[in-house]
């Protein structure tokens, strides 16, 4: 969704994206994915819309390709492309879930070589095999 303001001052324009912002936060901000892992900073937008927010005279000024449009929820301007990508969605979503699998699996493996048992005649740890 798109709103384009016209004939209008900054501070009224700024006035009505705060109200777009707060008013439609359950609509385009991204949620955080259920995981069982901390420190995920992925977001999910599969429900998000998507709402960019400039000025005609930028527009005219600068055309639509140029870093005019600003995303609800994010801060400065970006090129209409930018504004509507989603980089920390899924694919970081994979990325760091996969990162923390695995920092959970060698806490895991670390741990369990701290209770392996010691041989109490050579003072060396047992092996999984002994």
């Amino acid at each position: 969704m798109a709103f384009v303001f016209a004939d209008t001052t900054e501070a009224k324009a700024a006035h009505t994206v705060a109200v777009l912002e707060e008013a439609g936060r359950r609509c385009w901000a991204p949620r955080r994915y259920r995981t069982v892992h901390r420190g995920i900073t992925a977001k999910d937008y599969g429900q998000a819309v998507p709402v960019v927010v400039t000025t005609l005279e930028q527009l005219q000024e600068h055309g639509a390709d140029a870093a005019v449009w600003r995303r609800l929820g994010r801060p400065g301007e970006q090129t209409l492309t930018a504004a509507l990508d989603n980089p920390d969605d899924d694919v970081l979503f994979r990325d760091q879930e996969a990162r923390a699998d695995a920092a959970e699996e060698r806490r895991r493996a670390a741990e369990r070589e701290a209770q392996r048992p010691v041989c109490k005649r050579c003072g060396q740890k047992f092996t999984d095999q002994r």
